[in-house]
């Protein structure tokens, strides 16, 4: 199983989906490391999301403050001239924007109701 990272940052750019020929969609969202805000070389760091995690970068809005969890992906490509290259991408698995107090606008689940069996009878007709 490959190992899960975490990014903080802020959200520098969200380009669009991109669909490709097979039907494999993905998008891109760059972070800016925000330590040092403002510093001579910031880096600027793409995670692609893929198929139906494209939907979690919906909501999110260029200038917040995100968490990114994320894995690293590698693949090694020939092309037709016989070279062998390699490509590594951060695949993004779940972003969380997080707001200036350090706290998270994740959605916290909401219980589910407890499941109404109507009248079940006198409880002295269960069969257990």
């Amino acid at each position: 199983m490959a190992a899960i990272y975490e990014y903080t940052g802020v959200v520098e750019k969200i380009l669009p989906v991109q669909t490709f020929a097979s039907g494999f969609t993905k998008r891109d969202v760059v972070l800016t490391d925000d330590v040092g805000q403002g510093g001579q070389w910031p880096n600027h760091i793409a995670f692609s999301f893929k198929k139906d995690n494209t939907k979690l970068l919906d909501s999110v809005k260029e200038g917040q403050r995100a968490k990114i969890r994320f894995a690293i992906d590698g693949r090694e490509w020939t092309n037709p001239q016989g070279q062998v290259k390699y490509f590594t991408d951060l695949t993004g698995l779940k972003l969380e924007v997080i707001n200036n107090d350090g706290s998270s606008t994740e959605p916290v689940p909401v219980p589910a109701e407890p499941e109404d069996f109507g009248d079940v009878g006198d409880i002295d007709d269960m069969p257990f």
